[in-house]
């Protein structure tokens, strides 16, 4: 892209490969990415949260698939994202950026960002990355609230812009934001080779002809795998010979007080931990569909992904796929067992339709989810704020 080239400092309290976090990791990572090769200078400024797992301190910076990432290591309260030395060293390195790019929301790191662009006069964006969201705002509602009055309300209030990846987002960000910017998470799609996919399926001991439902996400309560447990039990009743994947870091020992749930189809679950690089690739490969049924998402990277391995998706009305039944690539249904368990019988009882449906949703990821786009879309947001010193007068 023609232009000045920009800096850019993105303010995250974790960051790639701390994927044990579910999408924003990921998506943070395309999104940086995508911005260098859109001419931006980059810098990532994290923690080295990574749960159980700490990731190695760099303060002074190393390279991570291209992108030039400091990791601060954790301090007290470690609980609310703070990072020793992480704000000093925004506050030196803004001096010499145009803009700062915060994602997510109540927590140290994120607000250090914000105070480092305020202190130095330089316009920030704020990606919430879903934590604006109903529900998302409903878990510890009370400390949320707290905390939007005293410092969040007015950090998205001065911000330059407000970036939503879904519609939804944007509609809830609308009310708070000086302006808002719907631009969607990218998507890196790979093709499973068939070795891939068979050491995948004799590695989780999935039956070579098999019909495979997967789950791939974060185990937690906002992702309901409740509803997923009782779909799947009533499609096992119905005598469907389909198996269960469950990919996905346990987070807070969520597995503990889920897995009971799945009792009665225990014998054909496979609870897989996390699964990323080609591992996922091929565990999506040899699926005949992917569940997704959250109470609520700001995007949704599991099922992008999905869509671009050419696998068709149910999804529930509580996410931010709203679109999947117009173009034809997988069912929005009623956030409840009863619809799921339907949407995913007749993908099992419907093997060509399945197909042609994962087929549509791969072309449209490629139509619509183009990381390159979406870094030229984002660097016009940049360059706009810029040229026109909007957060320098918000800031003021």
């Amino acid at each position: 892209m023609n232009g000045p080239r920009l800096r850019v400092l993105h303010v995250s309290a974790y960051f790639a490969p701390a994927f044990r976090y579910g999408g924003p990791p990921h998506s943070v990572l395309g999104l940086c990415r995508s911005l260098i090769r859109a001419g931006v200078d980059v810098e990532v400024f994290t923690t080295t949260a990574n749960g159980d797992d700490p990731l190695p301190p760099a303060p002074d910076g190393v390279d991570y698939q291209g992108v030039r990432a400091r990791y601060f290591p954790l301090a007290w309260p470690r609980r609310y994202w703070r990072a020793a030395g992480l704000a000093d060293a925004l506050d030196r390195a803004v001096t010499g950026a145009d803009l700062v790019h915060v994602h997510g929301l109540w927590n140290l790191t994120a607000w250090a960002g914000v105070r480092a662009a305020r202190n130095a006069g330089v316009p920030y964006v704020i990606s919430p990355r879903g934590m604006f969201q109903t529900d998302a705002m409903a878990r510890r509602h009370a400390v949320k609230t707290i905390a939007y009055w005293a410092a969040e309300r007015r950090h998205l209030e001065g911000a330059a812009l407000l970036h939503a990846t879904s519609d939804a987002e944007a509609r809830s960000l609308s009310a708070v934001g000086p302006r808002v910017a719907l631009i969607a998470n990218g998507v890196e799609s790979r093709t499973a080779t068939p070795a891939q996919i068979a050491d995948v399926r004799r590695r989780f001991s999935l039956p070579d002809q098999a019909d495979v439902i997967t789950f791939v996400g974060r185990l937690h309560p906002i992702k309901r795998l409740d509803l997923l447990a009782g779909a799947f039990t009533r499609l096992r009743r119905e005598d469907r010979q389909a198996y269960l994947v469950v990919a996905g870091p346990d987070e807070g020992g969520y597995r503990r007080q889920v897995e009971p749930l799945f009792l009665e189809v225990a014998d054909r679950v496979r609870w897989t931990g996390a699964v990323e690089g080609d591992q996922k690739w091929a565990l999506l490969a040899t699926s005949r569909a992917v569940v997704q049924c959250s109470n609520s998402e700001s995007f949704g990277l599991s099922v992008a992904e999905a869509l671009g391995a050419g696998v068709p998706v149910v999804v529930t009305d509580r996410g931010a796929w709203a679109d999947v039944s117009s173009v034809g690539c997988g069912d929005v249904v009623a956030h409840d067992v009863a619809a799921i368990a339907a949407a995913l019988a007749r993908l099992l009882d419907r093997p060509d339709e399945a197909r042609a449906m994962g087929e549509r949703g791969r072309a449209w990821v490629r139509r619509a989810f183009a990381w390159d786009d979406i870094g030229r879309a984002m660097r016009r947001e940049y360059d706009a704020l810029v040229s026109h010193g909007e957060g320098v007068r918000r800031a003021g």
